[in-house]
Order: C-alpha cells, then sequence, then structure tokens
C-alpha cells in the first residue's frame, strides 16, 4: 500500500500539483495525504479519478499481472469474434484466477471485468438482454464513471438498448461517453475511442442524424489514420460511405465503398466484403 501511495506522490509532484489541488473536485485533502502516506485505500472510483487527474495510467499504481491481463485479452478476443463458448470457458478460468489475487485494487477491476463479460454472455450467449443489463447497470453509472473499464461496460449497455430499439437510450449514452473519451489524455486501449465512436455514428445514423453522424465518423477516420490502425477500418468506411450517400455526395460515397472493400479484404471478412460491394454497384448505377 505504502508504494501505491508514493507513486501518486511521485506523480502529483511531477505535475506540480499540491495535495490540495489533486483533491479538489474529486475527494478530501485528508484522503490524498493518507493515500500518500500508505495509511488509507480509497474507492477503486477515487482512485481511477486520481489517476484521470494526474495523467497517469491506472495499471501504472500496480505490479502487472500477467496471467490476469492475458485472460483478459482473450475474453476480448472471444468477444470479437463471437466464440461465446471459448468466452465461457474463460470466464471460468478467471474466476479461479480472481481468488489467488492478493492486490484489493486488481481484485476488485477484475472481478468486475468478470462480470461485464458475464452479462455479455446473457445478452449474446443466451438471449436475455434484460437479464445482461441489470447486471451491466450495476456496474457502472453513466454520471460518475471515468475509467476504461467503466467506458466498456456504458458501450455494452447502449448497443443492448440499440438491439432492443431504445435508440433514444443509448444515443444519451453514447454521447456522454465519447465526449468523456475526448477528454480523456490517457487511452490505455487504442481500440476503446474508434469503437465507441463507430457506435455513436451507428446510433445517429438510426436516428437519421446524417450529417451529425457523418461528423463523428470523420473524427474516427482520422483517429484509425493518425493512429495507422485497420481495426474495424472497413465498418468505418462502409459507415462513412452510407451516410455520404444519404447526403447525397455519391461520388464520395462510392470511394468510400472502395475503401471499405479494400480494408474487409485486408482483414478477410467476406461477409463485409459483398454488402460493401453491393452498395459500391448500387451507387454506381445512379451515377451512371
Amino acid at each position: 500500500m505504502y508504494d501505491l501511495g508514493r507513486k501518486v506522490s511521485d506523480y502529483r509532484k511531477a505535475k506540480g500539483f499540491t495535495v490540495k489541488t489533486l483533491a479538489e473536485n474529486l475527494c478530501d485533502e485528508s484522503t490524498i495525504y493518507r493515500l500518500e502516506q500508505g495509511k488509507q485505500l480509497p474507492r477503486l472510483e477515487i482512485l481511477n479519478d486520481i489517476c484521470t487527474k494526474l495523467e497517469m495510467p491506472f495499471k501504472a499504481l500496480f505490479p502487472l499481472n500477467e496471467e490476469v491481463e492475458e485472460l483478459k485479452r482473450l475474453c476480448r478476443e472471444h468477444t470479437y469474434n463471437e466464440d461465446y463458448l471459448s468466452l465461457k470457458f474463460t470466464i471460468d478460468e478467471c474466476k479461479k484466477v480472481l481468488n489467488d489475487i492478493d492486490s484489493v485494487y486488481t481484485k476488485e477491476e477484475f472481478r468486475k471485468f468478470i462480470q461485464w463479460q458475464h452479462a455479455i454472455l446473457l445478452h449474446k450467449n443466451v438471449g436475455k438482454p434484460l437479464d445482461a443489463l441489470r447486471v451491466l447497470n450495476s456496474l457502472a453509472n453513466l454520471k460518475t464513471s471515468n475509467s476504461e473499464l467503466d467506458f466498456n461496460i456504458l458501450n455494452s449497455i447502449a448497443l443492448i438498448n440499440l438491439s432492443i430499439e431504445k435508440v433514444e437510450v443509448a444515443h444519451r449514452i453514447y454521447n456522454v461517453i465519447n465526449k468523456k473519451l475526448q477528454n480523456h489524455i490517457v487511452v490505455e486501449d487504442p481500440t476503446l475511442t474508434p469503437r465507441v465512436g463507430y457506435n455513436y455514428a451507428h446510433t445517429l445514423f438510426k436516428l437519421e442524424r446524417y450529417l451529425d453522424a457523418l461528423d463523428v465518423i470523420n473524427k474516427v477516420l482520422y483517429y484509425l489514420e493518425s493512429h495507422q490502425s485497420m481495426y474495424i477500418l472497413g465498418k468505418v468506411y462502409h459507415l462513412n460511405g452510407l451516410l455520404l450517400k444519404k447526403c447525397g455526395y455519391l461520388g464520395e460515397a462510392a470511394e468510400s465503398f472502395q475503401n471499405a472493400i479494400l480494408g474487409f479484404t485486408l482483414t478477410k471478412d467476406k461477409s463485409n466484403i459483398n454488402r460493401a460491394e453491393k452498395d459500391l454497384a448500387n451507387i454506381i448505377k445512379v451515377i451512371v
């Protein structure tokens, strides 16, 4: 606990913050004093807010648990590939590892991660979106959430609401977390910002707010290109093409569909290649 407090103190001094400055709008000054002296462990949410204000990665406070990080990676990979049987087995393994974790914060954060993954199974594998929402809503609050894990949980909440046609609810969530992410200086997961941005633009598309969606999706494209990332690039270009078509920019839409096809080809996404090719063919018919 003393090492954790010392790290917070070192980051605070490096930023030129006084204890009062750091505590402002976060907690009592005494909480910071006791934390830095190794006498008190604040709540996970407060510690995360402290890290955000200091622009330090949350993980920098703790020794890296390679087994936990590998299990998290596997869970994300299984979810992305929609391999829910493997996800179930990996969650079972996560629960076994959870019992052996010594760090209070690592244990609390990992438990929350496991519950998030369990909710994904409830929604995608068991077909119980309302049960999944009950779990997820107990894990993250839209007003107070400020960690990457919370943003991921809120993203899942919004996606489930989209799946049950509660588009306005999803829009309210994405409007908040998209803004928070833009102001979140330290984002460790490079896929989080484009994922949220893409889903936000898709929600705006459903609301027929095409120009607003186009503005959001262009920011996602800039993010991916500036980070030289192929992550969901095909999907982003495809949605961009659909939005440009809705706005009447047919030439630009055709170019975006071509880029989408290239992106899907590079990632060997055959089903989406066919969709993009069909949309491109329809655009060309209109242009010609």
